[in-house]
């Protein structure tokens, strides 16, 4: 039975139901007091005290994420609640403009369906409901796909209305935008014949809203040569650890590419079930180049570290395998597989201690920040029972981490391992404890906390 076929009330009951069991997996997201990883715990620092010098947050700045999330602790949430608040709001205009997009390009019967599998993929999933400003580059993705392919001729003031909020998302996250920013000058040029009052007062509209956050965040980070060195030293230090063009190993570089083909893979997999492969290309395949190639060459041959950097690529990838109707148990296979990957119970299956595929799928999918925050709240009240000094915790990207923890469980005196104060010391690791190099050198190790996640362990010092 085709989808398209189903009568109308059939029709809603099925997204309705899907769109209710979608907003039951987000609540239990929603309530995180710890930071999700090192950035999140930059975000909530600059909530109370906005400042990029101190990575507060770290470079470009992310402005109107931050004031964002500022207006939802002014209503009563916490850092980490206000940010959850934000990224849910982006999300769920992410999959509006999703549809209208798909519905106009494929027509209902598909939209629908599209815009089910797009919200249950388990890296929407965790950035719908996670402290990070990722999200937003669903939305700007989505936005510019909607302006490129409008008929100019129809409601031309949807020009203006896109131009401007791509303008007003690059103050919640900059990148993004750069990388659409190919496909929306294109499109602009070829709207120009038909809608050319639309294209200049949107491209003014936009710039005016640009400078508005722009101008203020470059002040503030004590103008533009301040805030550009900052930008690009930020750039830099993360692209030497992963591409071969910065000066990272072909090993590294290979691991980052094989890195995001799993990321992609685990979300692209229940499309595939879904629609298959597209039979030939679709009119007009050089928008869709121009919205994917900027995307993708950052994330194979530059910098890709995590899931959340995909989602710029995530409609156009949709799109292109949306050519056919699908059928309702294909819809409802696709479903199953991506809740499969979102809620697989890693964290009593998977070892962590090496690099393993299986830890990348993890630490992408919602089961991650559930088990996360359950597993920090856990570590809240160990860190109370014991005495609070001389506790070390390690720079490491995932939380907890010594940038988190000095957020999150600020009554703890915390220091770095090269700095912990003799002659003894608590020590917070992933659930192995310490490696062999610190056992060698430390070898009355004593576990006083664990679980699947994380351990603390104290060490009398020579």
């Amino acid at each position: 039975m085709s989808f398209a076929k189903l009568r109308i009330d059939k029709q809603s009951a099925v997204l309705l139901a899907l769109a209710v069991l979608w907003l039951i997996l987000r609540v239990p997201q929603l309530g995180a007091r710890f930071s999700f990883d090192w950035d999140s715990s930059q975000y909530a620092r600059g909530i109370a005290e906005f400042n990029v010098a101190k990575h507060q947050p770290h470079p470009p700045g992310y402005l109107l994420y931050v004031l964002a999330a500022r207006g939802f602790t002014d209503l009563g949430a916490g850092p980490m609640q206000a940010q959850i608040a934000v990224a849910f709001t982006l999300a769920v205009l992410a999959l509006i403009v999703f549809y209208k997009l798909a519905r106009d390009h494929t027509g209902p019967a598909v939209a629908l369906p599209a815009v089910i599998l797009l919200a249950f993929s388990p890296g929407v999933g965790l950035y719908s409901a996670t402290s990070s400003p990722d999200i937003t580059d669903l939305l700007t993705s989505c936005i510019a796909g909607y302006l490129a392919f409008l008929d100019p001729k129809v409601r031309p003031w949807r020009i203006v209305a896109c131009v401007a909020a791509l303008g007003l998302l690059g103050g919640f996250r900059q990148s993004g935008v750069s990388f659409v920013a190919p496909l929306v000058a294109v499109s602009l040029v070829a709207h120009l014949r038909y809608a050319r009052r639309e294209v200049l007062l949107g491209t003014l509209l936009a710039s005016a809203v640009f400078f508005s956050w722009c101008v203020p965040l470059t002040q503030g980070a004590g103008g533009w040569h301040a805030l550009s060195h900052l930008i690009s030293g930020e750039f830099r230090t993360a692209a030497v650890k992963t591409s071969i063009f910065y000066g990272a190993s072909a090993q590294r570089h290979l691991n980052m590419i094989e890195e995001n083909a799993i990321y992609f893979g685990m979300n692209v997999v229940g499309w595939l079930v879904a629609f298959g492969l597209p039979k030939r290309l679709p009119a007009g395949w050089w928008r869709y180049a121009l919205w994917l190639m900027p995307n993708l060459v950052m994330l194979f041959a530059i910098h890709g570290p995590k899931v959340g950097y995909c989602l710029l690529s995530f409609p156009p990838l949709l799109l292109l395998l949306c050519s056919a109707r699908p059928h309702l148990l294909k819809l409802f296979s696709a479903v199953l597989i991506s809740l499969g990957i979102s809620y697989c119970p890693y964290g009593r299956l998977l070892s962590m201690k090496h690099w393993v595929p299986a830890y990348l799928v993890y630490k992408s999918t919602p089961r991650l920040a559930l088990d996360l925050e359950a597993s920090q709240r856990r570590l809240d009240q160990a860190l109370r029972g014991i005495p609070r000094d001389g506790i070390c915790a390690r720079e490491l990207p995932e939380a907890p981490d010594i940038r988190t923890v000095t957020y999150d469980f600020s009554y703890i005196p915390w220091s770095t391992p090269e700095t912990a104060t003799p002659p003894s010391a608590v020590w917070l690791f992933d659930q192995h404890g310490p490696d062999e190099k610190l056992r060698a050198r430390y070898p009355t190790w004593r576990r006083i906390y664990g679980d699947e996640l994380n351990s603390l362990w104290i060490t009398e010092h020579p």
